[in-house]
């Protein structure tokens, strides 16, 4: 990607959490405004701790991350907090806050915005577990409790939304929910960088992928260009194979995943590169 319009730059970009063992190495890559950025790629491939370098919770060993031209790093903590938003993948809240007070708690640096709230409250489906502990929701509700923060953080200024595994532990409903959510907000020029597992979503929702894999850029570009069978099953190690759908105004695949190489059934002969 060129970057010409980015509002976030990675630049020459490496962390290892001890000597000798890198986590992240040598990746330079633009982030665009109104784009869903999807990042893929197996465990341990440095898809948290990229997320955690662009919060400015990490400090890179070489090279520098900037928003709008300034380190990240050198970004006042409530000028962060307007820009960047953040949907962890799972949390530590113990305290028995309410699900109104969590999804307050994204305005803490911010002016109040109350017509935002119930706003992201009706999207997230939340109105009716608005005053129960949060402790006591399911991790799928938790999730959603979650994603309605980061959403109502990002109103007025915000800039980038960076999100791990954000569905994980959602219902199917809620799953292309949240996606369309997301999808939504840049078409108001968010930014949005969400950490995915699975490939479908990507491929249903992103525009643009990122693959890591052993914390270096193994493709990047367009959701077509990057999700290629040959591409993914050089850092995934297991048959994949892209199904177009035949579908009327459906023009995205689907994937197949962790196929048998040989043998019989329905889907033998899912090979590398198989576009059928």
């Amino acid at each position: 990607m060129s970057g010409a319009e980015s509002i976030m730059r990675l630049r020459d970009l490496r962390f290892a959490y001890h000597r000798g063992r890198t986590v992240i190495g040598d990746i330079s890559a633009a982030i665009e405004p109104g784009k869903l950025l999807a990042l893929i790629g197996p465990n341990a491939s440095g898809k948290t701790t990229l997320i955690k370098l662009m919060l400015g919770l990490l400090t890179p060993d070489r090279g520098q991350i900037t928003i709008d031209r300034r380190p990240v790093r050198h970004v006042g903590l409530a000028q962060r907090a307007q820009w960047l938003s953040y949907v962890p993948n799972g949390s530590t809240i113990t305290f028995t806050f309410t699900v109104g007070h969590v999804i307050a708690m994204g305005r803490y640096a911010l002016p109040w915005r109350r017509e935002a709230f119930e706003q992201v409250i009706d999207a997230c489906e939340l109105c009716d577990l608005i005053d129960c502990p949060y402790i006591e929701l399911s991790a799928g509700q938790q999730q959603r409790v979650l994603l309605a923060r980061a959403l109502f953080q990002s109103f007025d200024g915000g800039r980038v939304m960076l999100l791990d595994e954000p569905t994980s532990a959602m219902d199917l409903e809620h799953v292309h929910r949240a996606m369309r959510l997301l999808r939504h907000r840049t078409e108001r020029g968010l930014a949005v960088v969400a950490i995915l597992h699975d490939l479908n979503l990507a491929a249903a929702y992103a525009d643009t992928v990122w693959l890591l894999d052993r914390g270096t850029l193994a493709a990047e570009g367009t959701w077509d260009h990057v999700l290629d069978p040959t591409k993914l099953e050089k850092v995934y190690r297991t048959p994949i194979r892209r199904l177009n759908q035949p579908l009327p105004d459906h023009r995205r695949p689907t994937f197949l995943t962790g196929l048998p190489e040989s043998g019989t059934g329905a889907y033998n002969g899912a090979v590398k590169g198989d576009r059928s």
